[in-house]
């Protein structure tokens, strides 16, 4: 994912509050690089069946990032800075919303909304 009008130090204290507040232990995948006039970063949970990971559609624990996560992350990158811009995969997140959209992570024969695959315990 990327993100506009957010320095890189900023975002690493982002993700520093995030888990200090969610008991998370989150870590870039990707380190934080400026290419233009956006950041590029993906985040991951230190280890997989932790507050702050996710599960995959069928059960199995990943050290993949869950939705909440990122959710809190963007949240607080716009607490930040109103002005800050987040593009991912699957849409755009601003000041005027985008975040919060959960979609179907399974198949049209069995539905997973990504929301009911995170492993969190506060804030959720």
């Amino acid at each position: 994912m990327k993100v506009k009008n957010i320095t890189e130090n900023q975002l690493r204290n982002a993700l520093n509050e995030v888990n200090k507040e969610q008991g998370s232990k989150l870590i870039f995948n990707r380190e934080p690089e400026k290419i233009g006039n956006f950041i590029f970063f993906t985040i991951k949970s230190e280890k997989s069946g932790i507050v702050g990971s996710r599960v995959s559609h069928s059960g199995r624990k990943l050290t993949s990032a869950s939705w909440h996560s990122h959710g809190f992350l963007f949240d607080k990158l716009l607490d930040i800075n109103e002005e800050a811009i987040i593009k991912t995969a699957t849409s755009t997140i601003d000041k005027n919303g985008g975040n919060w959209t959960d979609f179907n992570c399974g198949s049209m024969f069995e539905p997973v909304l990504m929301s009911s695959t995170s492993i969190q315990t506060k804030g959720a």
